[in-house]
């Protein structure tokens, strides 16, 4: 019988993620979902895509959700020509990603870092602190014209293969999460479709629907909102407390957060491997602790310029 793993956030911790793969021991026809945001934040962003890129040759069924990060990284690669097909995501998906892509505190000069591109430790590319970034941007896309910005194809074609959603064993797959306006709804298709109509982008960006349980029967579960983060969102964290952890991925209001925030000091990376049955009781978590490097950023004190 195959499995089903799902893994949260990523970030670029290939050491991280290559324990983890080494646990899970994953065999050909074996599914391997991840919440998005593979990339960017933590120092080897290229290294996981050549990680997943092995999976899929080896015959692991690969489910890919568009986390902010994808979203804002294949909105660059677009606007400097690379070979990317956008057309089967929903028009609204990328309004504004490539603004987004160059505000250095959104970190995707990791990224850019980890595939060997001198561009990200180039201050003129970025907006920092107390930049207009729309002003920034227009400044930004004439020096592109004269920079090789492109990532190898076949990166560029697996993260072309990225999903806005999924739906599989019970459970409602995205990135980020849905607003309250569509948890509302007693049918996960309908909830997406409505959130899709409405925009597109808050599949990858929201957090108004922390701490709202949804109506319908499928248990949601996302990344986007590091566990050490959800005291800002949510008003008791309880649920989520561990001695051991201090915070932990749990089944809690209709919903299970992965992301573990693996790129941070204290971080630690997510899976939950989910019968057929889709049964949180019979849900089997894996835990890895931060293996990689904490990535330092050798222009944040533009931010105070």
């Amino acid at each position: 019988m195959s499995r089903f793993i799902a893994v949260g956030d990523i970030h670029g911790c290939s050491k991280t993620f290559e324990k983890l793969l080494e646990i899970l021991d994953l065999r050909r026809d074996d599914t391997l979902l991840c919440t998005g945001d593979l990339s960017s934040k933590g120092e080897d962003s290229r290294g996981v895509h050549d990680q997943l890129l092995r999976l899929q040759h080896r015959g692991v069924r690969l489910v890919l959700l568009l986390g902010n990060h994808e979203l804002m990284l294949l909105a660059m690669q677009r606007l400097v020509g690379a070979d990317v097909d956008l057309t089967a995501f929903p028009p609204s998906m990328f309004r504004g990603a490539d603004i987004s892509f160059f505000i250095r505190s959104n970190e995707t000069w990791a990224t850019l870092k980890s595939y060997g591109l001198p561009c990200a430790d180039n201050a003129d590319f970025w907006a920092f602190q107390h930049d207009h970034p729309e002003r920034h941007f227009e400044k930004v896309t004439r020096k592109l014209q004269r920079t090789d910005w492109e990532l190898p194809q076949p990166h560029l074609d697996l993260l072309s293969q990225c999903k806005t959603h999924h739906i599989e064993r019970n459970c409602l797959f995205v990135h980020s999460g849905i607003r309250p306006s569509s948890l509302q709804m007693d049918d996960a298709h309908r909830a997406i479709e409505s959130q899709i109509a409405a925009d597109a982008r808050d599949l990858c960006w929201t957090r108004d629907g922390l701490g709202h349980a949804p109506r319908f029967p499928e248990l949601i579960v996302h990344g986007h909102t590091p566990l050490f983060y959800l005291y800002s969102f949510i008003p008791d964290t309880t649920p989520w407390r561990d001695e051991e952890l201090i915070f932990k991925s749990v089944v809690h209001d209709g919903a299970l957060n992965l992301d573990s925030g693996v790129f941070l000091e204290a971080g630690h990376l997510t899976a939950v491997e989910i019968p057929e049955s889709g049964r949180p009781c019979d849900f089997r978590f894996i835990r890895v602790p931060r293996l990689d490097p904490v990535c330092k950023d050798r222009l944040w004190h533009f931010n105070y310029r």
